[in-house]
């Protein structure tokens, strides 16, 4: 049984949020900014170890297998990791086909992320994530649930970080609400032009957390912007960073002063609005899914 939280703790529960209040506060400015700032920090100080955060698909799937995880560790008896037991937490989605989702499953394990579970039958293949990997994913939690915090004072990062069984509880919850919502996994174009390339989230974080909140026109100039500089703040490719920036450019996502993405660089009102809406619908799962793991574990399970 976890360690149960106090009464006053359980007087002081997490706020949860619909996107639809999040996307047009001005706090969830600050929310953005904040987030995205310590989440590229990670990224630039951990590039291998997040690699399999590097495109949505390796996100869904991540977040897939460390759910199944965290459901076993809090009840064994749900299944551990294993090839069957994701894809059978995956039915029903869109994220990826069964080879996909296996040939995933394998990467993590050459990223060490995982670990085998010892077991009589050599035909079963069970693993765990190690210590490591659970540090990583409290760590992106923890972060989230910071830039949550700006929105209403609130102290979910407090409580992550006093009570991080929390985790075991939150991250399922929040894996299994974006998991089902489609604007979340097929986001519209503009998103999509980023985030199904390698990596391409990282650059889609950089260029639209430096919009203004408030917009005005449908060119929004954030400064300068250049392969070179990306790819290297983030150790990417130069030549994959530079075909993203011109896919999105060819689709009038973003744009620069003069030719050759030389000068000051803009990005369109309508990337900027889709992007806030689809990290809304992440933090509102998140608000929601940190606020019903404090009640599970406030009743003592």
């Amino acid at each position: 049984m976890e360690a149960a939280l106090s009464i006053q703790e359980l007087s002081l529960l997490p706020q949860a949020f619909e996107a639809s209040e999040l996307r047009y506060s001005p706090r969830f400015g600050d929310c953005l900014t904040s987030a995205a700032k310590e989440l590229l920090a990670i990224t630039a100080r951990l590039p291998r170890e997040v690699r399999y955060l590097s495109d949505m698909q390796k996100w869904l799937l991540s977040q897939a297998t460390f759910a199944v995880h965290f459901e076993h560790v809090t009840n064994p008896d749900n299944p551990p990791i294993s090839p069957t037991n994701l894809l059978n937490f995956l039915k029903g989605t869109p994220i990826a086909s069964k080879n996909t989702t296996l040939a995933f499953l394998q990467e993590t394990r050459h990223y060490k992320l995982l670990e085998a579970i010892p077991t009589s039958d050599r035909r079963q293949q069970l693993f765990r994530a190690k210590p490591e990997t659970e540090a990583l994913i409290h760590l992106w939690l923890t972060t989230h649930l910071a830039a949550l915090d700006l929105m209403d004072g609130g102290n979910r990062a407090l409580l992550m970080q006093t009570k991080p069984e929390l985790l075991r509880y939150a991250q399922p919850l929040m894996t299994r609400e974006v998991l089902h919502n489609s604007d979340w996994c097929r986001p519209v174009a503009s998103i999509a032009n980023f985030t199904r390339a390698e990596s391409g989230n990282n650059i889609l974080h950089d260029v639209a957390s430096r919009a203004p909140w408030e917009l005005s026109g449908d060119r929004i100039w954030i400064g300068q912007v250049t392969s070179n500089g990306i790819s290297n703040r983030y150790r990417m490719s130069q030549s994959n960073t530079a075909r993203i920036l011109a896919r999105a450019r060819d689709a009038g996502l973003m744009g620069w002063e003069r030719a050759g993405n030389r000068g000051d660089c803009w990005l369109s009102a309508t990337l900027v609005n889709d992007y806030r809406y689809w990290q809304a619908l992440k933090f509102a799962a998140i608000s929601k899914a940190m606020r019903s793991a404090v009640v599970a574990l406030g009743r003592g399970i």
